[in-house]
């Protein structure tokens, strides 16, 4: 019988712990929020198709972001954006950056509100 408990209290433990993990984002920024990591979804062309969000690393370099990718599947958000524009998630705690490319091509970045990055990121927003 306490085989049968440790058992379910072990499954309970780990089920819990993941439950956590995938609520938790990615997120990591310098002291001075000038390097960060964050999610990043490309806008699409065609309204009917769905972009996912994905891990990138970004540098601010004077009023630019340089973003790196951190996967295969962000190869297509590396390059030079400008910050655009900003909106508050106050219900998820987060602040989403709107930015474009040199090409004009539009994407978003999802921070946690309370970032480091945030003072940074705010100070680009036209």
């Amino acid at each position: 019988m306490s085989n049968l408990l440790t058992s379910v209290a072990f499954l309970a433990v780990v089920g819990f712990v993941a439950w956590l993990g995938w609520g938790l984002e990615p997120h990591w920024s310098s002291r001075d929020g000038t390097r960060f990591m964050c999610r990043m979804q490309l806008h699409p062309h065609d309204a009917n198709e769905r972009t996912r969000w994905t891990d990138v690393k970004v540098s601010v370099q004077e009023d630019e972001l340089l973003v790196y990718a951190r996967s295969r599947r962000s190869r297509s958000h590396r390059g030079v954006w400008r910050v655009v524009g900003a909106n508050d998630d106050p219900e998820r705690r987060r602040r989403i950056y709107e930015v474009r490319s040199a090409n004009d091509d539009g994407a978003s970045l999802r921070v946690p509100s309370n970032s480091r990055c945030v003072p940074v990121l705010d100070a680009l927003v036209p």
